[in-house]
């Protein structure tokens, strides 16, 4: 007993001690599972610029081997100084690193747009793989790209899912989340960045990878995962992946590399976004994830589209961020809720401009529910729950325009 004691002892001090030296740390239950080099992600890689000659410029890190081989990691910088502008205050930018979705790349107009709003940003791409020009793509968001020499594994579900009895190094999200670190690791040496005002958001996959990131860098003054979300494996868009894994493949999949457990590691302020039809990550789930985190609100958006553009655009990214890193007055609403029977009370404070009970009477998969949206008199702060709500949660609009939401709950 005194030796088992004394073993779980030496692990937390060790763990602690890790923490201290390099900000980073993996979920208990993960250490010495996953061979990340905590230290090595810690510092900024090596890297060398493409183009520095306009407002967006470009550069390749260097990432984890693969097949044999360093691989090379591409993305897109922007900040206010290659805009031409100066932080008159100090002289320093808060940072930003942005992590695409599935068929998605670093995309320039997303580096842009937050260098726009004052901060050093950082779009790189997870899929081995470097964009082609603007004048190239079809759209702003576009992803034409064209594979690296050497490039990391592609984002396709083989190396996502299947990969499991290979090397680290052949698996997705390995290089993934460590080129994510590297990415945070590289903007926070750059002089012009503040490295104590640095936050990460993810799109779907990059979502996904952002509820994994917080949960192992603790240097983020804040996250926000788009979309993505845990328990993938109990409904979501890759059930079918899951039945050709069998149970045996599928734990082993959760073990490693589901969101549920790295969640309840994250230290940092986080800020779960989705939309209740959400195609591929499904509400229950997403907020089963969302209550593992020790430090999160929500925004639960009604018929929230999906896609990079739509998953960029809620302004609650850029309020829920700003207020973290600039100690800025724009998303402070919480909610106290009780219920008794179907009768619910709620306060919000500070009051908000708009309140609704958001609730679907379907029993149908995610996807395809039908919600409704019931204006509330904000002044009584109470609801009656409809009998044949299965699922429902409180909906406010806050003074500033951020669209909130307290917990989804079963009726």
């Amino acid at each position: 007993m005194k030796n088992t004691i004394s073993i779980c002892l030496a692990l937390f001090l060790l763990r602690g001690l890790v923490v201290a030296q390099t900000g980073l740390s993996l979920p208990p239950d993960l250490q010495g599972r996953i061979p990340w080099d905590l230290e090595t992600l810690s510092v900024a890689p090596d890297f060398e610029w493409v183009n520095q000659n306009d407002a967006v410029w470009s550069l390749i890190y260097t990432g984890e081997e693969y097949e044999g081989k360093v691989t090379e990691v591409f993305a897109y910088y922007a900040s206010p100084a290659t805009l031409g502008r100066k932080n008159a205050e100090t002289g320093e930018f808060p940072g930003i690193v942005l992590v695409h979705g599935g068929g998605g790349t670093a995309f320039r107009i997303w580096a842009l747009e937050w260098a726009e709003r004052g901060y050093a940003a950082i779009a790189m791409d997870l899929s081995g793989s470097q964009p082609l020009p603007e004048d190239q793509q079809d759209s702003p968001w576009a992803s034409k790209s064209t594979r690296l020499a050497a490039g990391g594994p592609l984002q396709d579900d083989e190396h996502k899912f299947f990969r499991l009895d290979e090397a680290f190094t052949a698996q997705w999200q390995f290089h993934s989340v460590s080129n994510i670190i590297r990415a945070h690791s590289l903007i926070r040496s750059f002089p012009e960045v503040n490295p104590k005002q640095t936050a990460v958001t993810g799109i779907s996959w990059g979502g996904y990878l952002t509820n994994l990131v917080a949960g192992v860098d603790h240097r983020f003054s804040a996250a926000v995962p788009v979309y993505g979300a845990g328990f993938l494996h109990q409904g979501s868009a890759w059930d079918n992946h899951f039945d050709s894994l069998g149970t045996a493949g599928t734990q082993k999949w959760v073990n490693l590399w589901d969101p549920s457990r790295y969640v309840a590691n994250a230290t940092v302020p986080m800020l779960f976004v989705n939309g209740t039809n959400d195609f591929a990550y499904f509400v229950e789930n997403w907020q089963k994830t969302a209550n593992l985190a020790s430090n999160a609100q929500y925004s639960m958006i009604p018929e929230l589209k999906h896609s990079h553009l739509h998953g960029a655009e809620p302004g609650e990214i850029y309020s829920f961020i700003r207020t973290q890193l600039e100690n800025k007055a724009e998303f402070i609403s919480s909610i106290k809720l009780s219920r008794k029977g179907s009768q619910a009370r709620y306060s919000i404070a500070p009051a908000p401009k708009e309140v609704y009970l958001a609730y679907t009477p379907d029993d149908k998969r995610s996807p395809e529910r039908d919600w409704q949206l019931i204006p509330l008199d904000k002044a009584k702060g109470k609801v009656t729950i409809p009998s044949d709500a299965r699922l429902w949660y409180i909906y406010w609009v806050d003074e500033s325009g951020n669209r909130r939401s307290g917990e989804v709950l079963s009726n």
